[in-house]
């Protein structure tokens, strides 16, 4: 799905590889006009201060589309010795954007190749773009990645009614002064960002100025924009009633219809994005789509719409954003989305906690090619969604099901007097990481297959021996996959009766280190997870109690950390489970994720101990 508006200036494009070259003047303007159009002008000077920035900068790529027109462009490089070369016809370039899924765009790039330049030039940019805006918003990047900014001017004017803006984020030495229908943001000095581990992919611009006009105001416009654009696609036709009864024959249960038709939407109509125009918004009719058996997001949503209303199923069209390390401006109504999925009405589906509830939806992705009705991706979980439903739309937060992420590790191993360790280690994975290694199964030669097994065991185990490894991956309700190995540890020094070995008990969890959190004000954004690991160990001879005070348990509304140690005759097992409930962590919400990383970093530092009279 496009929604191109997320994107206003192919500045976002252009400089996300610069290193350290310094951005002496940018300028932006840009110009609402009466018709509803737009004009970007933007002015650009860099100065090249290391031998890299020329390959960061050059080529410079704009976006444009069958909505964006470029109307005027010069570029010029200022070299050291005071001589300028302009940038030649011949080295600019328009390529059409095709691929990964893609195999036709009205988006283009134009992509601007500077003539060879030494440090220390200056590479100057000055282009028009008229834009055509399906949706009347826009947004601007204010800072950029890697590179400081000694001079700064963005303008806009002409909002006219309904005029509204806000800058989402904030970043040293901007200044802000709203104008009549505009606002102007200047800078001086503006630093290199250089975000911390854990940060939102928007901490990379610092600030992101985001603006719109006319009647848009509130997400329930939003979703009466995307109703009017799809209304007058024909729906419900008989060849797709006819198909959503014969998938679903004989079937009673209204889950089991659900998932038969939604099965079918993906595994039998492929992914493939036409996108020329408006069909960046607007789907092709569900029965072209059945017919030919392939479509975008919004053309599979559209068309399982249709045939779960065949059979009584109510459903509607979301709009949202998947991205892991991203999330939409909830202040800030606009199509800030970037796919298509669809909400089913929660009642009388027999659902489980598993399922991906939320506001009274249930939430499915037709583009998911593996994994139940109880599975959604986790680029898909936490973000706002809107549906589109009755001419309006509604905003609501899709779930998070971490236990659907989870990675439980089992080390079963016996030991012998004289301390070598040999076993079996066992890997569980569940959700996305199931995910591809079911894809791994079903793309790679074997000998690729077992090196890879050893490789993930090997990083979780270090020092441990490891072979004869299997994978066994299986696409049934949540994506998963087990790798197993036969394990064989020496220990470093000899094993003393009455006492616990040194072996190797990794952590499973991604989560910052307690450093990363002082002083910070950005959020943490990280994956939500349900983890386990055990080590079952059967000793030489009789064990002893272990030491009292060795058991942990911390939870709060974040997540939670368990440890627990038993020494049961010769079996001695340890078990350690970590969770986190949220991707989003505000600063308020530090000292929870404080307690439970600190919880984990002590089990992990701590010698295990037993006491024998």
């Amino acid at each position: 799905m496009k929604l191109r508006v997320v994107f206003s200036l192919s500045l976002v494009l252009a400089g996300g590889s610069a290193q350290a070259a310094t951005i002496l003047d940018r300028a932006v303007q840009i110009e609402i006009r009466p018709d509803g159009s737009v004009l970007e002008r933007e002015r650009l000077r860099v100065r090249l201060d290391n031998d890299g920035d020329f390959a960061a900068w050059s080529p410079y790529v704009i976006y444009l589309d069958e909505n964006r027109e470029l109307e005027s462009l010069s570029a010029s490089v200022l070299r050291p010795d005071g001589k300028v070369e302009k940038v030649a016809r011949r080295a600019l370039d328009t390529h059409e954007v095709a691929g990964e899924g893609i195999l036709h765009s009205s988006a283009r790039y134009r992509s601007v190749s500077f003539p060879s330049a030494p440090v220390g030039s200056i590479l100057s940019l000055d282009y028009e773009v008229k834009e055509r805006p399906y949706f009347p918003a826009g947004s601007v990047v204010i800072g950029w990645p890697s590179s400081p900014t000694e001079s700064l001017r963005v303008e806009v004017s002409g909002g006219g009614t309904g005029w509204r803006w806000r800058l989402d984020g904030a970043l040293p030495g901007v200044e802000v002064k709203e104008t009549a229908g505009g606002v102007e943001i200047t800078g001086r000095s503006l630093p290199r960002l250089s975000p911390p581990d854990f940060a939102p992919a928007s901490a990379s611009s610092g600030a992101i100025l985001r603006y719109a006009w006319g009647d848009t105001a509130g997400w329930e416009k939003v979703g009466m924009w995307y109703e009017r654009l799809t209304a007058e696609i024909p729906r419900g036709t008989e060849p797709v009633r006819a198909k959503a009864r014969e998938l679903t024959s004989g079937l009673a249960g209204r889950r089991e219809k659900l998932e038969a038709l939604l099965a079918f939407a993906r595994k039998q109509v492929r992914y493939v994005a036409v996108e020329v125009g408006i069909g960046g918004y607007r789907p092709h009719t569900p029965q072209e789509v059945l017919d030919r058996r392939w479509g975008d997001c919004k053309d599979k949503a559209f068309l399982l719409i249709d045939l779960l209303r065949e059979v009584g199923i109510e459903a509607w069209p979301v709009l949202i954003l998947s991205d892991g390390n991203g999330r939409v401006d909830r202040e800030f109504p606009s199509p800030q989305f970037n796919h298509a999925i669809v909400a089913v009405s929660a009642d009388g589906l027999g659902l489980t906690e598993a399922d991906p509830v939320s506001g009274g939806y249930l939430f499915i992705d037709p583009t998911q090619t593996i994994g139940a009705l109880s599975w959604l991706s986790p680029s898909t979980q936490d973000q706002e969604a809107l549906v589109v439903r009755g001419g309006r739309g509604e905003l609501v937060r899709t779930p998070i099901r971490q236990q659907s992420e989870g990675q439980r590790l089992f080390v079963d191993v016996s030991l012998s007097p004289t301390g070598v360790a040999t076993g079996e280690a066992r890997l569980e994975l569940l959700g996305a990481a199931g995910w591809a290694y079911l894809d791994l199964q079903q793309t790679r030669r074997p000998e690729e297959i077992d090196r890879i097994v050893l490789q993930s065991l090997g990083s979780l185990l270090p020092g441990v021996k490891l072979e004869q490894p299997k994978l066994a991956a299986h696409d049934s309700g949540v994506p998963s996959a087990t790798l197993t190995a036969k394990l064989r540890l020496v220990l470093p020094q000899p094993y003393e009766p009455g006492s616990v070995p040194q072996l190797p008990v990794p952590s499973l969890t991604d989560m910052p280190a307690l450093g990363v959190l002082d002083g910070r004000e950005l959020p943490v954004v990280a994956d939500p997870f349900s983890t386990q690991m055990t080590w079952s160990l059967i000793l030489p001879q009789d064990g002893c109690p272990p030491s009292s005070g060795q058991d942990q348990t911390v939870e709060n509304d974040l997540g939670s950390f368990r440890q627990s140690f038993k020494l049961d005759g010769r079996k001695l097992v340890l078990e350690r489970r970590s969770e986190l409930r949220r991707r989003w962590i505000e600063p308020a919400a530090f000292p929870a994720l404080k307690e439970i990383s600190l919880a984990e970093h002590r089990a992990s530092k701590r010698r295990l101990r037993v006491e024998c009279k």
